[in-house]
């Protein structure tokens, strides 16, 4: 780990909650619509924020660790590792506490990925609001504060805000 690649990171991660806040607020703004066609847009747009949030894991794993196992599972491996801290290498990613809703969206866009045939329920869908919302709401300072430890860890100067 050197200067440059934090300095990705961090570009990167933060360029990652922009899209994961506008996927949550649009996610939201679909939903207050009264038709079949506004839950399938906040449906999509749930699955969206959580493509992203999984590709800030996987930007993570491949930096620090090398590799992703794309075995079976390797969706819900992804999450685990990303809420361990691996001594002297990174700190983790994301709180034990948003583990459980970082599950239920990722179980959601499973659903909504390879659904043949799906009912979207409303009440489903407003618990996923609001899990969307604990996550989004943590994501930025979470990203910050990873690439601050990070830099604290490696003994890095780059990153100075």
């Amino acid at each position: 780990m050197d200067d440059i690649e934090l300095a990705t990171l961090r570009e990167e991660l933060r360029k990652d909650c922009e899209v994961a806040q506008a996927a949550g607020q649009l996610a939201k703004e679909r939903f207050e619509g009264d038709s079949a066609a506004s839950l399938e847009a906040c449906a999509y747009n749930l699955a969206r924020l959580y493509n992203v949030i999984e590709q800030m894991a996987q930007r993570v794993a491949r930096l620090f660790e090398n590799s992703i196992d794309e075995d079976r599972g390797w969706h819900a491996e992804l999450i685990r590792r990303m809420t361990i801290e691996i001594g002297g290498v990174r700190p983790a990613l994301f709180p034990e506490n948003l583990a459980h809703p970082l599950r239920e969206l990722r179980a959601f866009r499973h659903l909504v990925t390879h659904a043949y045939d799906l009912t979207l329920d409303p009440d489903k869908l407003r618990l996923l609001l609001k899990y969307a919302g604990q996550v989004v709401g943590a994501l930025t300072p979470l990203a910050h504060d990873f690439t601050q430890n990070v830099a604290a860890m490696h003994n890095l100067t780059a990153l100075n805000t």
